[in-house]
């Protein structure tokens, strides 16, 4: 009975999201014990009564990964992410956030770019909400994870690019907030990465359905295209300029 079997439950649910050559090469012998240990460590979780033992799970999955065959494939990513989302809850302390984006920073990087372009779109819906309530403690290495994963992805991150964009405007804060040109800069490096006109698309929607960013988009805005200010003033004065 699958239901009463939460590593078949996670195998159906692992094959779902995992192409045929990753399944395939899950089953080999070089990927077997990650395989086997990501099980054993993603039922732990749910034995979990405290945040210290988060702590302790995340850290035996980080070994995992280290030990893990290059390039990495994660097993039963679905569920990694579910679990590593859950970590970021806004009710825990800032010692599991630092740990978990530790985490996704491992597998961001063992995974490798192509394969991190394809699964991006699930990581970030355990990633951005964090934006809303990251503590002083944990937004810089928020902030780093995304301009040193996300940025460098280009066009593939577009699937994701409006929740990236509402995350990035969550943490804008006004010209004197802590971050805050670190924020613009990867605003910017994001629009050079996909395009003036796509970023700015996401802008004006995220703006449109979060009234909490209302004020940080149109900030952004108003500081990287302040030509749009100051066209009708040049149109006025071009009159009385000629009949000078």
């Amino acid at each position: 009975n699958i239901l009463l079997n939460p590593g078949a439950r996670m195998a159906e649910a692992s094959a779902s999201l995992l192409g045929d050559d990753d399944e395939a090469a899950l089953n080999t012998y070089k990927y077997r014990g990650v395989r086997y240990e990501c099980e054993a460590i993603l039922q732990a979780f749910e034995k979990a009564e405290e945040w210290a033992d988060l702590i302790k799970y995340l850290q035996r999955l980080q070994k995992v990964i280290q030990r893990s065959p290059d390039p990495l494939i994660v097993p039963h990513k679905g569920e990694v992410a579910k679990r590593l989302g859950q970590c970021l809850h806004a009710d825990l302390p800032a010692g599991v956030h630092l740990k978990t984006l530790e985490t996704y920073e491992l597998i961001f990087e063992k995974v490798g770019a192509e394969r991190l372009a394809k699964d991006i779109a699930f990581y970030s819906e355990g990633l951005f909400p964090l934006c809303r309530h990251a503590s002083y403690e944990v937004k810089p290495m928020l902030l780093s994870l995304l301009e040193e994963h996300y940025v460098p992805l280009g066009r593939a991150i577009s699937p994701c690019l409006q929740g990236l964009v509402l995350c990035l405007l969550s943490t804008l804060g006004d010209a004197t907030s802590e971050g805050h040109e670190q924020v613009m800069a990867l605003l910017d490096a994001t629009r050079a990465a996909t395009s003036t006109g796509e970023l700015m698309g996401c802008v004006w929607t995220v703006m449109l359905l979060n009234p909490e960013v209302r004020m940080p988009a149109l900030a952004y805005a108003h500081a990287r295209f302040p030509a749009a200010r100051e066209e009708p003033r040049a149109a006025a004065e071009a009159p009385a300029a000629l009949s000078a």
